[in-house]
């Protein structure tokens, strides 16, 4: 049998295997092409094909796992790559707000003792009332002492590390 006869009789059976491969009906007809491609080259080689239709599936067959396997190693790059960028950042903001928390102890522990207590107090989670019976004072002084220690803060944070902490 010479290229066209083959051709004529098995393209569209091939075709139709194709699109149960669950490819598009583009990739069906890419496959089908290339197989037909490989086959005249065959041909022209003079290779003795001795069951053509079988030929013919298997390199369709072939084909399509090649591109799937290449398709896998692609995504699976994409999505390692992706891990990467994302650990990358995750690390750097990591290190970046370790940075920040180190400065913080710091500046903390230049302050005097009650600004130092109340902001360590308010940061741990406690209510008004508990930090006035901690540490002794009016309750409704509580926020204004915390409203006072935090501007401390910010101010020794702006004036000396304004670059670290200017997008907070």
């Amino acid at each position: 049998m010479d290229f066209d006869d083959l051709y004529r009789k098995h393209y569209r059976e091939l075709k139709r295997f194709c699109n149960q491969l669950n490819n598009t009906a583009e990739q069906s007809e890419d496959l089908v092409q290339d197989t037909f491609l490989k086959l005249y080259l065959e041909i022209s080689k003079n290779v003795k094909i001795t069951h053509p239709r079988a030929w013919l599936y298997k390199v369709v067959l072939n084909s399509w796992k090649t591109r799937l396997a290449g398709e896998k190693r692609e995504k699976q790059a994409l999505e390692s790559a992706g891990n990467n960028e994302i650990m990358a950042f995750d690390l750097q903001n990591k290190l970046l707000n370790s940075e920040k928390q180190e400065i913080i102890i710091k500046i903390l522990d230049t302050l005097p003792d009650n600004v130092r207590e109340i902001l360590m107090l308010y940061n741990n989670g406690f209510m008004y009332a508990e930090i006035a019976q901690i540490m002794d004072i009016n309750p409704a002084s509580v926020g204004k002492r915390i409203v006072r220690a935090i501007e401390k803060l910010k101010g020794i944070l702006k004036l000396n590390y304004h670059e670290l902490f200017e997008q907070n």
